[in-house]
């Protein structure tokens, strides 16, 4: 397993304890990133309540989007799997989910749930300040609330087409839609379900950040974005935004992790420790190789198809070792710490 502080190799112990002295030492600390399997964002939490950091996930802001409209008016989603044997219809709102190649799959896919040869496929494209307008039209035409009209007639069409779905998925992109348009289509879906079978699925908010929502809840009982400096979990999605707190310079130190999600790097600007399965000297002052999760060995994961944690891998124990272990390490050397100022 390699290491490097300040890009000269080093041996791995040495990585630990300059890691310990980063973190233990600082005030406001950080963990961030949370790319890795169960263990080791698991590892993260232990470790970040030692060092009295806040916590949050890479993507986190795509998830918010998703989260804020939950909160608020509730949502109706299913999995790319289900998706994949029922859907008859697909409603494709934005341009980023269009792009993404979960949706390229799910559109080639056969459909052998739904008695049909070919799902059709229905396009919403708007730049993202029109989106949660077209969304509102659209929903309000497909209700009966508004009177179709000629200057309405493509969204007219539409709504007629999603009304006549025997088990419609919306599909979307939560970050470039942004809450208020998420919300809008989550009315939608709610009110075609009167009358039929509809659903929603977002694509594009990483894995990473799905799988940090699962340990975080049943950690803190919280999504990420959680202040742990008091001693107890403080769950703020505005204040412990790790990308704020490095902006605003209040944080003063900061764990990446990035064992599975390659080419990610840690805010600038700020004293960093990367934990990654594709590791380069220049991602921070102190960077560590970890096992890449599900390549060797086996790990458990977020999996986008069936929308759940699952099991990947197989085989030997991985050449490197794992992030959990090195975060218990990391733990270890630290010691005993006080709470933080978060």
């Amino acid at each position: 397993m390699r290491a490097w502080i300040e890009g000269q190799p080093v041996d791995q112990h040495e990585a630990i304890a300059a890691a310990a002295r980063m973190l233990g030492g600082a005030r406001t600390p950080i963990v961030g990133g949370l790319s890795g399997d169960v263990a080791a964002v698991r590892a993260a939490y232990r470790l970040a309540f030692r060092i009295g950091a806040a916590i949050d996930c890479e993507g986190s802001d795509a998830l918010y989007a998703d989260l804020g409209a939950l909160a608020a008016r509730g949502a109706m989603t299913t999995t790319w799997a289900e998706a994949r044997a029922r859907a008859d219809l697909l409603l494709v709102v934005g341009r980023r989910a269009g792009a993404n190649p979960l949706l390229d799959e799910l559109v080639a896919a056969p459909v052998p749930l739904a008695g049909i040869a070919e799902r059709e496929v229905l396009t919403l494209a708007a730049d993202r300040d029109t989106l949660a307008g077209h969304l509102a039209v659209l929903r309000a035409l497909a209700s009966g609330r508004l009177p179709p009209r000629p200057e309405t007639a493509e969204l007219n069409e539409l709504a007629g087409k999603v009304k006549a779905a025997r088990f419609g998925v919306a599909v979307y992109d939560p970050q470039e839609l942004g809450e208020p348009a998420v919300g809008m289509l989550q009315g939608l879906v709610k009110d075609l379900n009167e009358e039929t079978r509809f659903s929603s699925l977002p694509l594009g908010v990483p894995a990473a950040a799905r799988l940090a929502l699962a340990v975080g809840s049943w950690t803190t009982g919280d999504a990420p974005r959680v202040g742990l400096g008091r001693g107890y979990p403080e769950h703020d999605p505005w204040r412990f935004d790790a990308r704020r707190l490095v902006a605003s310079k209040e944080a003063d130190a900061a764990l990446w992790l990035c064992a599975q999600a390659h080419g990610e790097v840690p805010p600038a600007g700020i004293p960093s420790v990367v934990l990654s399965g594709r590791p380069d000297e220049g991602q921070a002052g102190i960077v560590i190789e970890v096992a890449v999760p599900g390549e060797a060995g086996t790990a458990v994961c977020f999996d986008e198809r069936r929308g759940t944690l699952t099991a990947i891998g197989s085989g030997p124990s991985p050449r490197n070792t794992g992030a959990a272990e090195i975060l218990e390490a990391i733990q270890t050397a630290i010691g005993e710490k006080g709470p933080g100022s978060c």
